[in-house]
């Protein structure tokens, strides 16, 4: 065989060679594309825009995790519950309020909350009553509420253990008593449950995750790049495939 035919030869070995590994490649992201776009065609028959994501890896993805070690207490046949830096009465949000849940305990017909630096006080059905703060002489610190066999109000602090009066406007140590202290307890797993779906709002829609894996933005930044040189290829093969036909019928 004359060299120029044998050197023709291996040239189009590589040509076919090329075109073979880069359509395996490119195949991958065509089925995903096509099974993805036909999914998202049949968004209503399908419901993916009405169905959520429950997968925690997938959620977790997204952001959309709920976060761990809730802590909760239970008081006058009620649930007072933070995620994260969430409060919930039973299973209603209760908005604006930031800080750490210390405990809950009830004074006559209020739930009083301890929050990290403040006492919130609701109705035994949590409707809002007051927020009371340290400016208010709420005790600086406090690690732990609790009340006492005359049902007064107590709180531990940092540096002892101090009493109000039935308005709360007054505070002073007193001397250690008998004092059932708020003890945090094991949310319900229904109750958690609810709670974790409100945290995480509306949640996630199948047919978002279908659109993102469609355009790649499921793996971010990069994944719109790759899906972009994907095309890429595409019009490379084409033009492969075209000019390699050319040639063989020419």
């Amino acid at each position: 065989m004359p060299p120029h035919k044998s050197k023709q030869r291996i040239r189009w070995h590589s040509v076919f060679l090329w075109h073979r590994y880069m359509g395996l490649t490119a195949a991958a992201f065509v089925v995903i594309l096509a099974l993805t776009g036909l999914m998202l065609n049949h968004t209503e028959t399908l419901n993916l825009d009405s169905r959520t994501v429950k997968s925690n890896i997938l959620l977790g993805w997204y952001g959309f995790a709920a976060p761990e070690n809730p802590i909760g207490f239970t008081v006058a046949d009620h649930w007072v519950s933070q995620l994260g830096q969430q409060l919930y009465f039973d299973d209603q949000e209760i908005p604006g309020i930031t800080g750490n849940l210390i405990g809950v305990v009830k004074l006559n017909d209020t739930i009083v909350i301890a929050l990290q630096g403040q006492l919130l006080l609701t109705t035994l059905s949590g409707q809002h009553i007051e927020r009371i703060g340290n400016s208010d002489g709420v005790p600086a610190a406090m690690q732990a509420i609790g009340v006492d066999d005359s049902a007064r109000l107590l709180v531990r602090a940092a540096h002892g253990i101090y009493q109000t009066d039935s308005d709360l406007l007054e505070w002073q140590e007193i001397a250690t008593s008998a004092i059932a202290w708020s003890k945090p307890a094991e949310i319900p797993t229904t109750l958690y449950q609810r709670l974790v779906t409100i945290y995480r709002g509306t949640g996630l829609s199948v047919e978002r995750v279908i659109l993102d894996i469609h355009s790649g933005r499921i793996l971010g930044p990069w994944g719109i790049y790759l899906m972009d040189a994907a095309a890429i290829s595409f019009i490379l093969l084409a033009a492969a495939g075209i000019w390699i036909w050319a040639k063989r019928n020419h």
